[in-house]
């Protein structure tokens, strides 16, 4: 396919369209090494983190169930514009809150981190049912463009995290009982910088997703004009090309789809499901939960490290299974 200038331009907006999905709650995973020893949660925070964000999918349930009982009410253009509003203000007032505390039940807590981190979940989740079958509108040569901006929701924010750094901890004499006191090094920018610039990054999903609709409205009532056009040079008479006949490879084909929708619930479907749910319930449950008991003992180089190279891995192992096909 022979790419255009206007082709490329599509192919980074989709990029960058994508990019918003999942860019807000990666920034949080990333930016815990320098924000775990801020609040009070401590070390409990990734469990707090990872609870917020398992309550998050009540927005892909609402959105199921609304096109399940009461289909045609729900326009995912105005969905995802609601999406972006969300996620906007609600970064720009984390970037401003993250380290405000509050007394609930006799404890500190980090209120407006948690919920502010909730209503970013919410987006987040309510995305995953929402952007791709918007890019459904699209040709399907985008969909790739697609998923390579969902990888990059996870790059830019590591990115971010390791031109930030992480505060090393030194031991300093203390003169008052002879002993030694921990202190913090200071980090490259501090996070309320790098919660302005996941601000930014929402800025430019959201720019994308409106250049989109704009040249997608645009080159349809494009298309209606021509086939106006064409249908008034014909004088309304239709050809029989109009109304192709199906051919029998195209019967076949439909009627394999019809059988493979009938027998979906196989064993080895089945299988995989459980191995997909397993592997997800480790990779977005467990293992986050539980990194900081891991690997902040370690220090905080190794726990910053670790947090942004296992994030850096997912996007790095879909760039390669899409160059590289294992048969």
């Amino acid at each position: 396919m022979e790419l255009t200038v206007h082709s490329l331009l599509m192919h980074a907006l989709v990029a960058l369209f994508g990019m918003g999905s999942w860019v807000s709650v990666n920034s949080l995973w990333v930016e815990l090494p320098v924000i775990v020893k801020e609040l009070p949660e401590g070390w409990n925070l990734p469990a707090y983190l990872t609870m917020i964000i398992a309550f998050g999918n009540i927005g892909p349930l609402a959105v199921t169930l609304s096109h399940r009982f009461c289909p045609g009410c729900i326009s995912e253009p105005w969905l995802i514009r609601s999406i972006h509003a969300i996620s906007l203000l609600s970064s720009g007032f984390l970037a401003l809150f993250w380290d405000r505390r509050a007394m609930v039940a006799g404890e500190e807590h980090s209120v407006p981190f948690l919920l502010l981190a909730y209503l970013l979940a919410l987006g987040c989740c309510t995305s995953n049912v929402t952007f791709l079958p918007f890019m459904y509108s699209f040709p399907q040569e985008y969909i790739r463009s697609f998923f390579i901006g969902q990888g990059l929701s996870a790059l830019f924010p590591c990115m971010l995290a390791l031109g930030q750094g992480v505060g090393r901890l030194e031991c300093r004499n203390n003169t008052f009982n002879n002993g030694t006191v921990p202190h913090y090094m200071q980090e490259n920018f501090s996070a309320f910088s790098y919660f302005w610039g996941v601000f930014s990054l929402l800025v430019i999903s959201a720019l994308s997703f409106a250049i989109l609709i704009f040249w997608s409205t645009r080159t349809k009532k494009q298309l209606e004009q021509e086939i106006g056009a064409s249908s008034a040079q014909n004088g309304g008479n239709s050809s029989e090309d109009s109304y192709p006949l199906r051919t029998p490879e195209q019967e076949k084909y439909e009627d394999v789809a019809i059988v493979m929708g009938q027998t979906f619930w196989t064993s080895r479907n089945i299988y995989l499901l459980v191995l997909l749910g397993l592997s997800n319930a480790l990779t977005n449950g467990v293992l986050p939960s539980v990194q900081t008991y891991s690997c902040l003992p370690y220090g905080a180089d190794a726990y910053h490290l670790s947090v942004v190279l296992s994030n850096i891995a997912n996007p790095a192992a879909c760039f390669i299974a899409m160059c590289v096909l294992c048969r």
